[in-house]
């Protein structure tokens, strides 16, 4: 009865703080307040029990609120539609009725991640910005090149071999100069890449469930961190279909009465882990190599190929890498080639493309 219920409307400079008793009752009027100022606001109060949407920068204001001593909900804004119903929607009106939720304990709540497993995602991710830019630029001076009938060989050592050589062809020297430029531009973020795959190699090599999940075939280095980020805490997960679930290898459902509606998978969770298992999956449908085709994770969905397609077994078989995965890590053991349980895969099957 003496907890405060505080909702907070989180942007990037203000934000609209909410605070009711346990009947409903506006504690103080709700104001917005400067995003950098809410932590010593709300420093000297105690009892609080505090709503936020996740958004940028939610998990480090979390993390500062909870050293405060406050307890702290963030909640899924993509599960929580009800602020602005009625085209009334403003920052006051959203922190008012996050706390009103919260009172009536109907939030949708997001885990919290550890520091660490937030800095293990954003090394991930910097490395796909790197691969990312250098693609794009790579490809904007192969077509500049083409403009000047230029065609240079595929595959990213090439483009390095032939380019300086390339661009030595062009007269004039307003594009030619710019072109050694994105050249020279290239170089630095495929060197950036090398240095942060080393990167990730050595704290690969320091973490034992790392090290265990590159015994999967279809898992390798950055597979197996950025899975170990998203996880973070594998107890939150109730078994390993709610974990595929979390990942978005799951059908989506559309049932009404006795008729059963299933879709393609919901795509929902960390999207990045959920390609990387897919590509994982083609790699080991794909792979030449015989120890690959003797696994039987292969053989089962080799068979599903038949019946339903390669993209269909490809998905299935991400799914089933999810859940070993899963297995992985809850008994920190490593991958093994005996038969596995039979799981009931004729859902995820139907539509899962």
């Amino acid at each position: 009865m003496s907890v405060v219920y505080c909702g907070i409307d989180f942007h990037k400079r203000t934000c609209a703080v909410a605070m009711k008793d346990f009947n409903g009752k506006a504690i103080e009027k709700t104001m917005n307040i400067e995003t950098k100022r809410l932590v010593s606001y709300l420093s000297n109060r105690k009892d609080l029990l505090i709503g936020i949407e996740a958004s940028g920068g939610t998990n480090d204001m979390v993390e500062k609120l909870k050293a405060s001593g406050h307890d702290v909900r963030i909640i899924n804004p993509t599960k929580f539609r009800a602020v602005g119903i009625g085209g009334k929607k403003t920052d006051e009106r959203d922190a008012e009725t996050i706390a009103d939720y919260l009172r009536t304990n109907l939030i949708p709540e997001v885990h919290h991640k550890c520091k660490s497993s937030r800095e293990l995602k954003s090394i991930i991710i910097m490395r796909e910005h790197l691969v990312r830019c250098r693609t794009n630029t790579v490809n904007h001076v192969r077509g500049i090149l083409r403009e000047y009938g230029i065609t240079m060989k595929v595959g990213f050592e090439n483009f390095l071999a032939e380019v300086d050589s390339c661009i030595e062809l062009i007269k004039n020297e307003i594009i030619s100069k710019s072109l050694k430029v994105q050249v020279e531009m290239i170089r630095k973020l495929h060197k950036d890449q090398l240095e942060m795959e080393a990167d990730l190699m050595r704290i690969s090599e320091s973490s034992n469930q790392a090290q265990l999940l590159q015994t999967v075939p279809g898992i390798g280095l950055l597979g197996s961190i950025i899975m170990i980020a998203i996880v973070d805490d594998i107890s939150r997960f109730k078994n390993a279909k709610a974990f595929a679930s979390y990942l978005g290898l799951v059908p989506s459902e559309h049932s009404s009465g006795d008729k059963r509606r299933l879709g393609g998978i919901t795509r929902s969770g960390s999207e990045i882990t959920r390609r990387y298992l897919i590509h994982g999956a083609r790699s080991v449908l794909t792979s030449p190599s015989m120890t690959m085709k003797a696994d039987p994770n292969r053989k089962w969905a080799e068979r599903i190929e038949h019946r339903k397609g390669r993209n269909k077994a490809t998905v299935a078989l991400a799914h089933r890498l999810a859940r070993i995965a899963f297995a992985i890590i809850r008994d920190e053991t490593k991958y093994t080639t005996k038969p596995i349980k039979k799981i009931s895969d004729e859902i995820i099957l139907r539509k899962a493309s």
